[in-house]
């Protein structure tokens, strides 16, 4: 399992199979893309670099915010619509070296879709294993729009903040996962996905733990229950046995059954009388009587005692007392060490005494959940950072963002607009294929989710892509750049990553290296074509 904390370059090595497969996929995409430019005299590097939205992403760096274009129909375009982190290190690396602001961004881009692939390997290996999280890098790789991980856009970035962001969530630090997501809200508005995951995954901790607080109480206080009853019930039964003792030899029986404390109990009573005795025989011969009278045991027992003295005189008589001397003393010397173990080695009492010093809900368990909440409050400032500062920009408060969207006729309808383009194009026949095939792609990304969720994915996995899949799929944006909105979403990837990893190498191999040449080929066709929005 991939482990940063403990030992990155470990960790690097275990990835670098994933790594240098998307290196090799990413190379051919990038090969192809050259060559098909150079045959239509275009520069591929240019397309890469200075077309779209990198060239938004340039002139933030370069001139700061505040541009904008007004259109015909009325349309402003506000570069305040780009999230700033992109556009800081484009300057931050400007700054720093001989490169043009579009030279920065395509060295971030790189750089970024590196780490990108790098963090979508550490979280499937850490659920699925190594194999799978190379197959999972492999297909994110090869996706259809692959070409612009390569690209001076923020989708590579983002990915790379969002997948180490959901690594540390699944690995437990919170501090970290939080301070990741607040830099992913700083980079796309989907930043709000990452949120999502961390409060998601964290409330969720918090309800466990204090349904398990809630168990653990219930359960020791049954426990307790229990032990008092026993202690009550032995109490009882002692108080019967020793008032069933006191009875007259004849009727301990009689009393011992009515009280329901059986043979035993007589057995007892009389073994107790029989010491009595021997410890009045004991006495010197003029207390013998006295104490025998006092025991309840009468004259007869005094008339015993005096008969086994005069038995026993003699020489042997003193060392037989010394030796019962020495016994009880011995026997005496002992009952205290017996009775202080006794009380100092009590589990209740001495797991009560470790309980507050050493229990995980009281001692690290403290800790985690602190650092938890730290994370889970860091997450969404740097989306509410921009948010709110574009909106003191505008003159328009909170919802300032908003209108900047709204002039770029982006905006959440829940996917009425994307509906109405699909069943637009059923208006025609050869239009009516690509109508087809939206539905088929539709249902297709629905259904790996549907698996994700029946294959048990943490549920961070699931928050984030469904987050992701429902702002791409139910945003009233451009629908040409819905499958570009889509590649954050690699959790829906595992399910064939899964597949692929349970093939043999040959077949799997075989699989990637046709997807592969099928995403170059279409990478290449699509920038010198219409590109991406």
């Amino acid at each position: 399992m991939t482990d940063l904390g403990t030992r990155p370059g470990r960790a690097l090595r275990r990835a670098a199979p994933a790594l240098l497969g998307y290196a090799a996929v990413r190379a051919l995409g990038l090969l192809t893309l050259a060559l098909w430019s150079a045959a239509r005299d275009k520069s591929a590097y240019t397309l890469l670099t200075a077309r779209w939205d990198a060239l938004w992403y340039t002139r933030v760096a370069e001139l700061g915010y505040g541009y904008e274009v007004r259109l015909p129909n009325g349309d402003v375009h506000s570069n305040l619509a780009f999230f700033p982190l992109l556009p800081w290190l484009e300057r931050l690396l400007s700054a720093l070296t001989p490169l043009s602001y579009a030279d920065a961004g395509f060295v971030v881009s790189l750089l970024a879709s590196l780490a990108a692939a790098w963090g979508v390997f550490a979280v499937t290996d850490h659920v699925y294993g190594v194999r799978a999280g190379v197959c999972a890098v492999l297909l994110w790789a090869v996706l259809p729009v692959g070409i612009v991980q390569s690209m001076a856009y923020s989708e590579s970035l983002f990915t790379a903040l969002a997948a180490w962001s959901l690594y540390a969530v699944l690995t437990g630090r919170w501090v970290t996962a939080g301070l990741l997501a607040s830099l992913a809200g700083l980079t796309r508005p989907v930043g709000l996905a990452v949120v999502a995951a961390v409060w998601a995954t964290g409330a969720a901790a918090f309800l466990r733990e204090r349904r398990d607080r809630h168990e653990t109480t219930t359960t020791a206080g049954d426990q307790a229950g229990r032990e008092t009853t026993t202690v009550v019930g032995a109490r009882e039964q002692s108080e019967a046995a020793t008032a069933a003792c006191e009875q007259e030899p004849g009727e301990i029986a009689t009393v011992a059954r009515e009280q329901g404390l059986g043979e035993a109990a007589t057995v007892a009573c009389e073994r107790d009388r029989s010491e009595a005795a021997t410890a009045d025989c004991e006495q010197e011969p003029g207390q013998a009587a006295t104490a025998a009278y006092q025991r309840g045991q009468g004259e007869a027992a005094s008339v015993a005692c005096e008969r086994d003295r005069s038995r026993t005189e003699g020489p042997s008589s003193g060392r037989n007392r010394s030796a019962a001397d020495a016994g009880g003393a011995r026997a005496v010397g002992h009952a205290p060490e017996t009775g202080t173990a006794s009380l100092s080695g009590r589990a209740p009492d001495a797991e009560g005494a470790r309980t507050p010093s050493h229990s995980p809900g009281v001692g690290k368990s403290g800790g985690t959940r602190v650092r938890r909440a730290l994370g889970m409050a860091l997450a969404p400032l740097g989306t509410a950072a921009y948010v709110l500062w574009v909106g003191h920009r505008t003159g328009k408060g909170p919802l300032g963002y908003l209108d900047v969207q709204a002039g770029w006729r982006n905006g959440f309808d829940g996917g009425y607009a994307f509906a109405r383009f699909v069943g637009d194009k059923f208006t025609s026949f050869p239009s009516a294929l690509a109508g087809a095939g939206l539905i088929v792609g539709v249902a297709l990304i629905i259904w790996l989710y549907v698996i994700c969720v029946r294959q048990g994915q943490p549920l961070p996995l699931l928050v984030y892509a469904g987050v992701v899949t429902a702002l791409a799929l139910c945003a009233s944006s451009y629908f040409g750049s819905k499958p570009r909105l889509l590649m954050p979403a690699f959790p829906l990837l595992l399910p064939l990553a899964l597949t692929l990893a349970r093939a043999r190498t040959r077949r799997s191999a075989a699989v990637v290296a046709a997807l592969a040449v099928a995403s170059a080929l279409y990478g290449a066709f699509w920038l010198n074509g219409s590109g991406p929005p």
